[in-house]
């Protein structure tokens, strides 16, 4: 006898194979109408390389780079560029801008030129063997042809050959786009850093390489004193013009996010939501790339929510998730002992309008470990778990020597909210012993000692 449950219904009817609550939630979301206040989502992608008529307030700085790329169509090698200035300021967008469109007449003029980009600030790791292997995987790619040298096994300059190979045989010009060139340290207690040799070889490859290709360098960064590292080889051989890129205000940050409305459904944007996206973007030293990315964030809100228009509210919510989750990326992976580096780094702040001495940040560090029962790692050690986290864009750093007894210091400015910091942090065990306000306390009598 068959005693499987039957499907049948007592009224003679078939309701076919049973459904889980959550296939029917699953086969609701796949099959419904899609709804979505967006038109263009690409358009509020920040990685998205748009046409430089959608570039607002950057009108030297384009002009300044069609200048130099104007070279390559004349048949001559453009000039080195080193673009500079503040993160989301329009250094990536509009030098891929103008090499895309130069790319275009290029090809009508029967010039094969391309540009190489690669952001040293997310290869890992940080050396001059891992950036060439890069730099080739990207440039064979732009070719069309095959990568065929493994990541390890192979030498430094076995890879430079068959880099330099690809150059050579399929492109009449090539710009390489080095951004973040600072990131590539290269291994510790090296006399060089590693972005110096790279910058060497690229300067040098046309002469040094029996390279026939035109080939030139970007090189983007916010931090332009990277210079005074180059090694004097280095220095001698690589003569960039400088292009500077200055903060966005609210106000051109209002412009730049108009000219992406259209990213978006008709009547799909409400009042004031680009007004305050702006702000939130000029309250990070007017980066527009955040801002970009917020308004993207603040959309695909809406359309979670179900909703057809975006508000103010969806914005509050999407600043509120990006500032938590960087965060929280940044502590996932954490050390106990960056964790309680990082936690006196921002409390100090938390008390000095943002920024955190070294000095100070060593001071409240000591104790509370002191207090805790905790190793006590050196100053030099607590300055460097605290510098890794620039590289989650939650701080930077800045060597100084003003106000304080002890001389030459770093100084940590954080560029979000330190209360988010300190109240992620304060989520981990670790930190259940410890009270926010006696650390405070210490914090202003180690501010007033250093």
């Amino acid at each position: 006898m068959n005693n499987e449950p039957s499907n049948t219904r007592e009224d003679g009817g078939d309701d076919g194979p049973a459904q889980s609550p959550e296939s029917s939630i699953v086969d609701s979301i796949l099959d419904g109408e899609r709804k979505t206040v967006f038109e263009n989502k690409q358009l509020v992608d920040s990685n998205t390389i748009v046409d430089h008529n959608r570039i607002y307030g950057r009108d030297e700085q384009l002009a300044a780079e069609a200048r130099a790329f104007r070279d390559t169509l004349d048949g001559e090698r453009p000039p080195d560029l080193l673009l500079y200035g503040p993160s989301g300021t329009g250094k990536s967008l509009t030098v891929k801008a103008v090499a895309e469109k130069v790319k275009g007449r290029a090809t009508q003029n029967e010039i094969t030129f391309d540009f190489v980009a690669v952001n040293f600030k997310t290869m890992e790791p940080h050396s001059l063997d891992r950036a060439v292997w890069k730099l080739g995987h990207q440039t064979a790619k732009k070719a069309g042809v095959a990568w065929d040298i493994p990541r390890k096994g192979v030498s430094t300059d076995a890879k430079y050959v068959r880099l330099y190979e690809i150059v050579d045989r399929h492109f009449d010009a090539l710009v390489f786009i080095l951004d973040e060139i600072d990131a590539l340290t290269g291994r510790v207690g090296e006399d060089e850093p590693a972005y110096s040799r790279l910058l060497y070889s690229l300067s040098r490859v046309m002469a040094e390489q029996h390279v026939d290709t035109l080939v030139s360098t970007v090189v983007i960064t916010n931090h332009p004193k990277f210079r005074e590292n180059l090694d004097s080889r280095t220095d001698s051989s690589y003569n960039p013009t400088g292009i500077h890129f200055s903060d966005y205000d609210a106000t051109e940050l209002i412009e730049i996010l108009n000219r992406r409305r259209d990213a978006f459904k008709e009547g799909a944007l409400d009042d004031g939501v680009i007004e305050l996206v702006a702000a939130y973007g000029a309250k990070n030293e007017g980066d527009a790339r955040r801002a970009i990315d917020l308004l993207r964030d603040a959309g695909e809100i809406a359309n979670r929510n179900g909703e057809t228009v975006v508000t103010e509210q969806h914005v509050h919510a999407a600043n509120d998730s990006v500032v938590k989750n960087r965060v929280l990326e940044m502590v996932g992976g954490m050390t106990l002992q960056k964790k309680l580096s990082l936690y006196a780094a921002a409390v100090v702040a938390d008390v000095n309008d943002g920024a955190a001495p070294s000095p100070a940040v060593y001071a409240l560090y000591r104790e509370i470990c002191q207090r805790t029962d905790r190793d006590v790692y050196t100053q030099e050690t607590v300055n460097s778990h605290i510098n890794k986290a620039g590289t989650y864009g939650v701080l930077e750093s800045e060597r100084t020597s003003g106000g304080f007894k002890s001389g030459v210091h770093l100084m940590f400015t954080f560029t979000e909210p330190v209360e988010a910091v300190i109240e992620t942090l304060e989520e981990d065990d670790t930190f259940d012993e410890l009270d926010v306000s006696t650390a405070r306390s210490i914090a202003r009598q180690s501010l007033r000692d250093s």
